[in-house]
């Protein structure tokens, strides 16, 4: 019971900030009883907060010689290796946790957010993604995840247009789905269905875009469609962009599920 109590403890000085203070108790903790696995992965995920990053995989190492990890700790085990050039242990573990029907739902979007920025990794990501869709089939940002992951690795366009298809009509007044579609519409020839996805735009929507390639894209879709008004909202638009620095970037050349969480004690 006192082990117990000294663990929440530190994990509650941890979710203050508190980290050097959590750490404090847990060596208390490990000195009465080297053995608590799960205050093995709590250290290892203080560390990994603090971006010990070796140290961190000793402690969830350790923890894991002594407990089945959670699956936070799976993934801050397997995020290490990666930091630390281990690429086939980081697959390994990564592939093991996407298998877990335990895993948290808020942290999908953070492993296909995380796994993405490392091309030899995103075809995990995509599995992140499809694993959020079967959890959730009416979350938007899952889909677009799935569109993004899939038009990088190569799929056919008209397979990831399908994906976002389903996207703009879970979410239509989203204005970036309808772009992302639009332009890969475009790319494939398909003029026609390009222009009745961004025609659903809104003029006010239209002048919030901060996107130059955008604009200029819409530029075209709606001068082949003779839609000379909103020819002119973009035209208009573009022009009184005064820098690149106020350029949003487009919205098929980002990721925009969230960033791994700092903190995922639990």
């Amino acid at each position: 019971m006192e082990t117990q109590q000294t663990l929440q403890a530190a994990i509650d000085l941890f979710r203050q900030g508190l980290h050097y203070q959590a750490l404090d108790q847990i060596t208390q903790l490990h000195a009465v009883d080297p053995d608590a696995g799960k205050a093995w992965e709590h250290k290892g995920l203080i560390e990994d907060s603090l971006s010990w990053h070796n140290t961190s995989i000793h402690s969830l190492e350790t923890a894991t010689t002594l407990i089945p990890l959670s699956a936070s700790g799976q993934y801050v085990l397997a995020k290490n290796y990666l930091e630390t050039g281990k690429t086939a242990l980081a697959q390994s573990v990564f592939t093991i946790l996407l298998q877990r029907d335990d895993i948290p739902d808020r942290l999908l979007p953070a492993l296909s957010s995380y796994l993405g920025r490392h091309s030899e990794m995103r075809h995990l990501a995509l599995q992140a993604c499809r694993k959020a869709v079967r959890r959730d089939p009416d979350q938007a940002d899952s889909w677009l995840g799935m569109a993004h992951f899939m038009n990088q690795l190569g799929y056919p366009q008209r397979q990831v247009a399908s994906v976002l298809r389903k996207a703009v009509s879970l979410d239509p007044e989203n204005r970036h789905y309808r772009l992302a579609l639009s332009n890969l519409l475009e790319q494939m020839g398909q003029f026609e269905e390009a222009y009745r996805v961004v025609k659903q735009i809104s003029r006010s929507e239209l002048q919030q875009i901060r996107c130059s390639s955008c604009l200029e894209r819409l530029m075209a879709i709606f001068q082949d469609a003779n839609d000379q008004m909103r020819y002119d909202i973009c035209r208009n638009q573009l022009l009184q962009l005064q820098s690149p620095t106020q350029s949003e970037r487009g919205p098929f050349a980002r990721n925009r599920l969230p960033k791994p969480p700092r903190q995922i004690l639990h």
